[in-house]
């Protein structure tokens, strides 16, 4: 075979193509390492931003679930501080502040009372976090209630109209010296049994007693034939206010507005007498006349005769009657009973609280006792809806 001979211009052409071919690959390799890390990272992203997502969604879930705790009451098992939010065993109460939310995400949940012990405003801290525990999001909110009742009743028994007494009835303030204010006249009738009752000053721990509710011993002030100075009669302030205008003296807005954003349970006078029994923590509305026979509103248990509830059982409600109610059996009351219209009543009635009307009160037959407690007035103002308190803010 004959030996080629290259000429040294041919040399140089295969090794000027032999160095860009190398340097081809070489950029051909470095865009694809930078395209695969590109793309890596891209995933990164896209992955972190789910987790990130899920994270966020586990403590929204745990926020809502908070909000929705505490709206029942943020101290069910009555320790004195705010529950875990999250119930394991189904019994009512929170015992948990961690949860799994969806495929595998959870949530802790920290609620912390700021109002000095009420409990009535509270910092709802939620932090969620992802399947694999890489990504945490924590939202953070100051949720306070809305005062229902923000000029509550100081005295046992207020009407704007007056009071017709032709059975017996009994009102007692241990906590002052005031018992019945109204706006009309009041006529005690003829029953020896019916009396007003104030706080004793001869009680030992008189007037410290007062502060401490149903600690004093009570003296009788006014009867059948003696009117003391606790009965408040023909009050023309009290008198000459319109329907709307007192309601709105103890709610702070009037009876529409009360209704459409305070109201919690609302029922017809058909419906009143199973919706109002054993109704606990509820701001009850009944919309018409309504007849009441033998409830009990306001604790868990139904009280019948001369017996009370329990103070384990007591759940104080609202009870806002937009009509007449007419009472019968032995109903009781732990809370506070509003009545737009007029009042009449039969049986044994006891309200534990106070009972506000703006009608006629006439007691027919049978006894009233009103007992006035501000331990249990104290209590309706946790019922109100959640809100935001000025100057405060959610971080998300």
């Amino acid at each position: 075979m004959a030996n080629v001979m290259l000429s040294p211009g041919n040399r140089q052409a295969g090794a000027a193509t032999l160095i860009f071919s190398v340097a081809i690959l070489f950029l051909v390799s470095l865009i694809t390492v930078y395209v695969s890390q590109s793309v890596l990272f891209d995933q990164k992203i896209s992955n972190n931003d789910i987790r990130y997502k899920h994270a966020f969604e586990a403590a929204e879930t745990g926020m809502a679930a908070a909000k929705a705790y505490v709206r029942n009451g943020p101290d069910q098992n009555n320790d004195g501080a705010p529950d875990p939010v999250f119930d394991t065993d189904n019994d009512g109460i929170g015992d948990s502040t961690t949860a799994v939310v969806g495929a595998g995400n959870s949530v802790n949940v920290a609620v912390t009372d700021i109002s000095g012990g009420d409990m009535t405003t509270l910092v709802i801290t939620s932090q969620g976090f992802a399947d694999d525990q890489t990504a945490t999001t924590t939202v953070e909110q100051t949720v306070t209630r809305i005062d229902p009742l923000p000029n509550a009743p100081g005295n046992p028994f207020t009407t704007r109209s007056s009071v017709v007494v032709q059975g017996s009835a009994t009102v007692h303030n241990p906590e002052g010296h005031s018992t019945i204010w109204s706006g009309g006249d009041i006529d005690l009738g003829s029953n020896n049994s019916t009396a007003t009752e104030i706080a004793d000053p001869g009680d030992a721990n008189y007037p410290a007693c007062m502060d401490i509710p149903m600690s004093c011993g009570t003296l009788q002030s006014s009867n059948k034939v003696i009117v003391g100075l606790d009965v408040i009669e023909n009050d023309s302030t009290l008198g000459n206010m319109s329907e709307s205008e007192m309601f709105a003296n103890f709610f702070g807005m009037g009876p529409e507005q009360f209704r459409d954003s305070m109201v919690t349970l609302e029922t017809t006078p058909a419906n009143a007498g199973t919706d109002v029994h054993l109704a606990t923590s509820e701001i009850v509305w009944v919309d018409g006349d309504v007849a009441l026979d033998g409830v009990t509103l306001g604790c868990n248990a139904a009280v019948t005769g001369g017996n009370t509830c329990a103070i384990a059982d007591r759940e104080p409600s609202i009870l806002v009657v937009d009509g007449e109610l007419t009472l019968s059996g032995t109903p009781q009351f732990y809370g506070l009973v509003f009545v737009l219209g007029d009042m009449s009543a039969t049986g044994n009635s006891t309200f534990h609280g106070a009972l506000v009307t703006s009608g006629v009160i006439n007691l027919a037959g049978g006894s009233l006792d009103v007992w006035f407690n501000s331990d249990v007035i104290d209590n309706l103002r946790t019922l109100g809806p959640l809100g935001n308190p000025s100057g405060s803010w959610k971080d998300f």
